[in-house]
């Protein structure tokens, strides 16, 4: 069947494909950011998003389009203490810098800290990071309603009409952002079948529901991940429609294989598993293009 896709990736976007290196010169993809972008480009994809746990990939990103004309690099923010935090003004400066996503806090969630995901990852690899859940970031008080903090983020949000990603928020944060309605047709629901979140059946439905994008993630099919299969994931694709999805990598391990053959391979697992060309342009194609507002000339 995968000869049925071999072009499958003309014109994709991958909204979560994490920079070289990572957290660490030991954390890092076998491939360059120069090197893995023009795979992407020669594949057909019409753009990618830089990710970064620990700093702002704005200046990042700039260079590296420079360095592979032909494909978008768009630069992102995620509000982890590392790179300002959540604070309504590293919002700005980013979207003044260029920047088109802003990925919620990861590993500074307490959400992430309780549930012992990329925190201790990057505590593994930091002598001198300690994750504190007490220190750890949430979006709700205790009666379950958005903090002032965050209400004041949303407020530069309404003026910079950005993509959002839930990072490693609970999901009953996530539902509550959503709630708010001002970021509807405008958030991700990060990987909700990763530890880090662990979301229910449930709760990614009522997420789509609010407005929400799920993320289908390849990362947690690889064999040296193996948290979910991809007959899982296209019974969520099925749960909450193509039309509420959209496909990305998510890798940045150095047994990770390059960004544009893990979608490509993960697109044909789906396919096996009975999702149609339409629903696999619809998740890599059409609705990633809007989150991040590339225009037919781009």
């Amino acid at each position: 069947m995968a000869t049925d896709l071999t072009d499958v990736l003309v014109g994709a976007v991958d909204l979560h494909r994490h920079g070289y290196p990572e957290i660490s010169e030991r954390l890092r993809t076998p491939l360059s950011d120069v090197d893995d972008v023009r795979l992407c480009r020669d594949a057909g994809m019409a753009a990618t998003v830089l990710k970064s746990h620990t700093w702002p990939t704005t200046g990042r990103a700039q260079l590296i389009e420079q360095a592979v004309p032909g494909i978008r690099v768009v630069p992102s923010v995620t509000l982890n203490h590392f790179a300002g935090g959540m604070r309504p003004e590293i919002i700005e400066l980013a979207a003044r810098q260029g920047a088109r996503v802003v990925y919620l806090p990861t590993a500074g969630a307490r959400s992430d800290i309780l549930r012992g995901g990329i925190s201790q990852r990057i505590a593994g690899e930091i002598t001198h990071y300690h994750p504190d859940p007490d220190e750890g970031v949430v979006v709700t008080n205790d009666d379950g309603e958005l903090t002032e903090m965050f209400r004041k983020c949303l407020d530069v949000l309404d003026e910079w009409p950005m993509l959002v990603y839930s990072g490693h928020l609970s999901a009953p944060e996530a539902l509550a952002i959503l709630r708010d309605g001002r970021l509807r047709d405008r958030f991700v629901l990060s990987h909700p079948d990763s530890h880090s979140i662990g979301a229910s059946d449930s709760e990614v439905v009522t997420a789509a529901g609010l407005g929400a994008y799920i993320e289908i993630c390849a990362l947690g099919v690889h064999p040296k991940i193996d948290r979910v299969t991809p007959a899982d994931l296209a019974r969520t694709v099925r749960a909450v429609g193509a039309e509420r999805c959209v496909i990305t990598s998510d890798y940045f391990f150095p047994w990770s294989p390059p960004s544009s053959v893990t979608l490509h391979e993960f697109a044909v697992a789906l396919f096996d598993e009975g999702i149609t060309r339409d629903e696999l342009d619809l998740m890599l194609k059409t609705n990633p293009r809007r989150l991040i507002g590339l225009t037919g000339d781009e």
